[in-house]
């Protein structure tokens, strides 16, 4: 593909600040709303995607007139900015600019900073010290501070509220979470950058690994922080994982038949952490976050108000689902415990040992192969099922997948904790999506 000039982008990148790969950029980009692209087909355009369902707009196909990549030879361009959009050609192109506009910058930025990761060899040490800067600097707050830095503060619901629950207070609020969470990790030990030092120069190389390996981050962030916000916005998450002798108690009693004795399997009950089942997207995210995830237990207990004792045990359960080299199948850490299993959750929950959760968190549900067989496998436990979605869109058809299934639907929220830089949509290339952009409850 030849790059061609993108008019989109200049027009966009005026009406913002710069998107230099820098830190403070990766703030001001957590902090932008992204929208649902607006999709005007032409008549050729729906002949060709109705010929060729398993074309994506503007990915392997032309983003307006959806002419197949493979005929287009020379002719084929790709827009320079972002280098995430094919064309048939300049004019194509240009018919594109205005919807384009609106993902751009967005996308190009993401497509940067992967470049720079891949191209840094020290990319996950760098990770892995920004996660333990994050838990240590939220451990400095103390638990008042770092609580409304993570809790509710600044999301609320009332009569006067817009059109989706929230105010204009509340929005501003919400948009400054990440930055405060990314200034906290930014103070790692290996950065060799003192972000209180003004005599210090910021190296601009030093600036975009720094902000590739703060991205990473972010996007490990997401998953257990989603949790941590459902317990906010939904009573009935936090009274589940917080209540002993609740749900999770009764169900572990269930998968523990083999004691007879109703006394020992209560006090057995209470010297085990409470356990998470992490599904879909979360398991694979637990699975290939820094520090093999040892620390998403203690972040959830921390942002949830949980008794330090017994804790909390995540389940990383999914076909592929491999533990991490730095751990064993299962890790107790200061922080909690991880656990992760290599096989489908209705595998899983068939076997005489698995302990049923006091809650399911599955990210990305729609997204995974074996959707209607996870959620089948969820209803042999009482426990409720957090998911996450990117869009309305999978949000209806998870709604009447689960509603097809048995399951009612406690709320739907968006997500003050969505991955901090969207991505592309596999199946149209002008749509940039977050990861965890709402989260449901069943």
């Amino acid at each position: 593909r030849a790059p061609a000039p993108c008019a989109s982008f200049a027009k966009f990148a005026m009406a913002s600040d710069d998107w230099s790969l820098t830190p403070a950029t990766l703030a001001r980009v957590a902090a932008t709303e992204t929208f649902e692209p607006t999709l005007e087909l032409t008549a050729d355009a729906e002949r060709a995607l109705e010929s060729h369902p398993e074309l994506s707009l503007g990915i392997d196909c032309c983003g307006v007139c959806a002419k197949p990549e493979a005929s287009m030879g020379d002719a084929a361009v790709e827009c320079a900015a972002c280098r995430a959009v094919v064309y048939c050609g300049a004019k194509c192109e240009a018919a594109d600019a205005h919807a384009h506009a609106r993902s751009c910058a967005l996308l190009g930025f993401a497509a940067d900073l992967s470049d720079v990761a891949r191209a840094d060899a020290r990319h996950r040490a760098a990770v892995e010290a920004a996660a333990e800067a994050t838990v240590d600097n939220l451990k400095l707050l103390g638990e008042e501070t770092a609580r409304k830095l993570i809790g509710p503060r600044g999301y609320r619901r009332g009569e006067d509220d817009d059109e989706d629950g929230r105010d204009q207070a509340s929005r501003d609020a919400v948009k400054l979470r990440w930055g405060a969470l990314l200034k906290l990790a930014k103070a790692s030990k290996s950065s060799g950058h003192n972000d209180d030092d003004t005599t210090q120069k910021p190296n601009e190389g030093d600036e975009k690994k720094r902000a590739a390996a703060l991205r990473a981050l972010g996007d490990s962030l997401s998953f257990p922080l989603s949790v941590v916000a459902a317990s906010w916005m939904f009573p009935i998450v936090y009274y589940t994982l917080s209540i002993a002798g609740g749900v999770g108690k009764h169900a572990r009693d269930d998968y523990d038949e083999k004691k007879e004795d109703a006394n020992e399997r209560d006090a057995d009950a209470k010297k085990k952490p409470a356990p998470i089942h992490l599904l879909g997207g979360a398991a694979a995210a637990a699975a290939n976050a820094p520090l093999g995830a040892d620390w998403w237990p203690w972040l959830v207990g921390f942002g949830c108000k949980l008794p330090a004792a017994p804790g909390l045990e995540m389940v990383a359960v999914g076909e592929g689902v491999k533990t991490p080299s730095r751990q064993n199948k299962r890790t107790k850490t200061p922080y909690g415990a991880m656990s992760f299993i290599d096989a489908s959750y209705a595998s899983y929950v068939a076997e005489k040992d698995a302990r049923s959760p006091y809650l399911i968190f599955a990210g990305d549900l729609m997204r995974e192969a074996d959707v209607e067989s996870i959620v089948a496998s969820a209803l042999r436990s009482p426990a409720p099922l957090v998911t996450t979605a990117r869009t309305e869109m999978e949000l209806a058809m998870e709604s009447e997948l689960m509603r097809d299934a048995g399951y009612e639907l406690v709320g739907v929220e968006k997500n003050p904790f969505a991955a901090p830089v969207p991505s592309q949509s596999p199946a149209m290339a002008n749509d940039a999506q977050r990861a965890n952009e709402w989260i449901a409850v069943y």
